[in-house]
């Protein structure tokens, strides 16, 4: 009854309809679906065949989908596509979810603040989900490609989902879109950062999904702004007064060259002289690319972060080895280093388009909720920290001037620092 009342309304599918609602390229795609049946073009459908997207996104088999999204990419009867038009599709269903997204409060909260949606960056997001795929864009796909494809990609599914259960329900009952969701975490509300500040994002929005994504899920639904050296300066010891005891965080850069790239860390920040962390780190490519590196497993070199030391490195790392790092940020602030291999993450490429390279801009997110206090007060953050580490903001202060700091020497014996 209610897809009859959506029907009814909307008197069957109008593609000038659906474009003003969803992309027109997808709006072009889903009629070559609605309108293709065997061995005809029909230019009436019924109530069925028009439900048909709906239910196939929503609780279709994997076969259904596979041969949903096949016939909606074929331009002719030749029963062949390539990933080029599958490249488009995807950018079309990104489109179409930002437009779904425009009346969301995690939406607001981004593009108050100048957050928007490039086609560069919509692209470069497309590409990065078909990347398992042969990068020959003449390449053809068959169905069992396609399948293999959806099967790795849960990212593209909800986004596919959520276009069609917004487009069927606009201009439904009140009662139907009462009963709709969408899966808004895959963009996190922006906090923390305040209106009126002088102010140029590094990232778009869909640089925000696209590393949203990819993070566990218990740290997609909020971004907590922390760090910007537009608007705090360029300088390493505020960094990190605004970044230790602050829970997992998200490092961002842009150096010289324009090319963006970020580092998930799942351990709040603290000084020490080892590596620390655990395998839900992340490094990220942004821009000109979009690429996810996974741990490998190889080894735990997942966060480093130390100071004052005359025989080991200064500043901040993530991944590698001492002075060859998947990413680093030294503490003489404006150099920083992508090493052209990295054993710690999964198809890891170098990120800077120079090993050693010079930041434009840096931002940190804290991801998630913010914890509280008794959280690291006994070493709940990883398991190794200290009471005497509870003052971390202003041990970094002390540390960056050069100071001793004698209660080091009443640390408990098995305490790892």
């Amino acid at each position: 009854m209610l897809l009859q009342h959506i029907f009814t309304n909307l008197s069957g599918f109008d593609e000038k309809s659906w474009s003003n609602i969803i992309d027109p390229h997808l709006a072009q795609c889903t009629a070559n679906f609605l309108f293709k049946l065997v061995g005809q073009v029909t230019p009436v459908i019924s109530l069925d065949r028009y439900a048909e997207p709906y239910y196939i996104v929503e609780r279709g088999a994997i076969d259904d989908k596979v041969n949903f999204l096949a016939t909606s990419l074929e331009q002719s009867d030749t029963n062949q596509f390539t990933i080029k038009e599958l490249e488009y599709y995807v950018a079309a269903v990104l489109k179409s979810y930002l437009k779904s997204l425009q009346s969301m409060e995690a939406f607001e909260s981004w593009n108050q603040h100048g957050y928007q949606s490039s086609d560069r960056s919509v692209y470069a997001f497309s590409r990065g989900l078909i990347r398992s795929m042969s990068q020959d864009h003449d390449h053809f796909l068959n169905l069992r490609m396609l399948e293999e494809w959806l099967r790795v990609n849960p990212t593209f599914l909800i986004l596919w989902r959520d276009v069609f259960t917004y487009v069927y329900s606009k201009k439904s009952s009140k009662s139907f879109k009462s009963g709709i969701g969408l899966s808004c975490n895959l963009l996190p509300v922006l906090d923390g950062l305040a209106t009126g500040t002088n102010y140029t994002p590094i990232l778009d929005i869909p640089h925000i999904i696209f590393v949203n994504s990819n993070l566990p899920n218990e740290y997609r639904n909020k971004w907590r702004f922390l760090f910007s050296s537009k608007i705090m300066g360029e300088s390493f010891s505020t960094m990190l007064a605004k970044i230790v005891n602050k829970g997992p965080t998200l490092l961002v850069v842009e150096d010289e060259d324009r090319y963006v790239f970020a580092g998930f860390c799942p351990v709040s920040w603290s000084l020490k002289s080892q590596f620390f962390g655990n395998e839900s780190s992340m490094l990220y490519t942004l821009s000109p690319e979009m690429r996810c590196f996974n741990s490998t497993g190889y080894n735990d070199h997942y966060q480093y972060l130390n100071l004052n030391q005359q025989t080991m490195p200064n500043g901040l790392g993530m991944g590698g080895q001492l002075y060859y790092w998947g990413l680093w940020i030294d503490s003489d602030y404006g150099l920083g280093q992508s090493s052209e291999s990295c054993t710690s993450f999964r198809d890891y490429v170098q990120l800077s388009k120079k090993q050693n390279f010079r930041i434009r801009n840096m931002e940190v997110w804290g991801i998630g909720e913010e914890p509280k206090d008794e959280d690291y007060e006994y070493g709940e953050g990883d398991g190794k920290n200290s009471i005497l580490d509870t003052n971390l903001e202003d041990k970094v202060m002390l540390q960056l001037a050069g100071k001793e700091i004698y209660s080091e020497g009443l640390r408990e014996p098995d305490m790892d620092f």
